[in-house]
């Protein structure tokens, strides 16, 4: 049986350490030059010919392009804040855990490494599905239209250039961010783990809580000992994740938009394509998959960063303070105080990533569904 340790150099290479490598690097700043005129220069033909039947066959690539290249560019960004976050805090150990915490943060790593490992296979298969040639590849993906306009003696060239582009662009799509914030919400979650236990230690080593002394020095001194060392171990906590949740608030928000957007274009293909696509099913289903497990990874993310404070407070209201001096009260109602601010990714007063913002995409992409196949059952009878 894995430890809990291999379970997160597996999540910190998928997140991290694969981007480290040069190779990577110099790869990623090639498409990421390559894609930049290319998603410009299609954007410019939309404009120029804007009729509904050719924006419906390239929107999906063109869309993708953008997912592709806003993820190239905030990979950087997404990677470091995880590597300030956890060099920046004393972070505990697993192996300082007890038994009980050890088994809850390995349910939660096998849990990140298993989605991720999922989420990988998928975008893998999505990327075999679009390297093998197929007679509609032209009227779909834009840059094999331009290869046969204005490259034709470079066009099978070209085809096979962009082709193995595909799994390493689509991985960058699916690890940034949202790995990132899978990764950072399993060591929160380690820390918040400990940070509850030490909570529940607090009068721990007095059980008989009625039959204390109120002027007993040694009682009210422990209790202020591991009392300020909860609270400025929470203060390191939240005051460092600030920055991160700041950063992710701007990096999220485009890609999760982008990637609704690639979500609904597939959708808008399936029932608006004017012909056959009979040998684009298979491509459009597992496409529709890679993306819905994203949208979903950001979606649990982003709840797990929500209930980090909210278990925190929660373990803390149940405290038995009442037995403590007026000194050591006083710093419990600020670390109370302190305690109600919750941490989420938020986009506006009332949008956060979590769950049910999840839940508001899937309802708004099957309401846009039911309108296009409504529309288009009109105009077929």
């Amino acid at each position: 049986m894995m430890e809990v340790t291999s379970y997160i150099r597996i999540c910190r290479f998928l997140t991290v350490d694969i981007f480290e490598y040069r190779t990577m690097k110099y790869f990623l700043l090639a498409m990421y030059l390559v894609l930049s005129p290319l998603i410009l220069l299609q954007g410019y033909f939309f404009l120029k010919k804007f009729e509904l039947k050719y924006f419906v066959q390239y929107e999906t690539i063109y869309m993708l392009s953008i997912y592709m290249w806003v993820s190239i560019y905030c990979q950087p960004y997404t990677t470091n804040i995880v590597k300030t976050y956890i060099d920046q805090i004393q972070v505990w150990k697993i192996e300082e855990a007890a038994d009980a915490i050890k088994r809850k943060v390995k349910q939660t790593w096998i849990f990140i490494t298993a989605y991720m490992c999922m989420t990988i296979a998928l975008g893998l298969i999505a990327a075999i599905s679009s390297s093998i040639p197929t007679s509609r590849d032209k009227d779909l993906i834009f840059f094999f239209k331009i290869a046969e306009l204005y490259f034709p003696k470079l066009e099978n060239l070209i085809m096979w250039c962009v082709k193995p582009a595909f799994f390493v662009s689509i991985y960058v799509g699916i690890s940034t961010p949202g790995f990132t914030i899978l990764y950072f919400h399993g060591h929160a979650n380690l820390q918040k783990l400990m940070l509850k236990h030490c909570l529940k230690d607090i009068n721990a080593k007095f059980e008989d809580l009625e039959y204390i002394r109120w002027n007993s020095v040694e009682y009210h001194k422990e209790i202020e000992e591991k009392l300020m060392f909860c609270v400025k171990r929470h203060i390191q906590l939240t005051e460092n994740a600030l920055r991160p949740l700041r950063l992710a608030q701007v990096y999220v928000f485009p890609l999760q938009i982008v990637g609704t957007c690639v979500m609904a274009s597939v959708i808008l293909v399936f029932f608006a394509f004017e012909g056959s696509l009979s040998d684009q099913y298979f491509r459009m289903v597992v496409l529709v998959l890679t993306t819905s497990a994203m949208l979903v990874g950001f979606a649990a993310g982003g709840q797990g960063i929500e209930d980090w404070s909210e278990e925190i407070y929660e373990a803390l209201c149940q405290v038995e303070w009442y037995h403590w001096n007026l000194k050591n009260k006083k710093t419990y109602l600020f670390f109370l105080m302190n305690a109600t601010r919750k941490f989420k990714i938020k986009y506006s007063e009332n949008i956060s990533l979590n769950y049910r913002l999840g839940l508001e995409i899937v309802k708004a992409i099957f309401s846009a569904m039911s309108v296009i196949y409504s529309l288009q059952q009109k105009k077929n009878s």
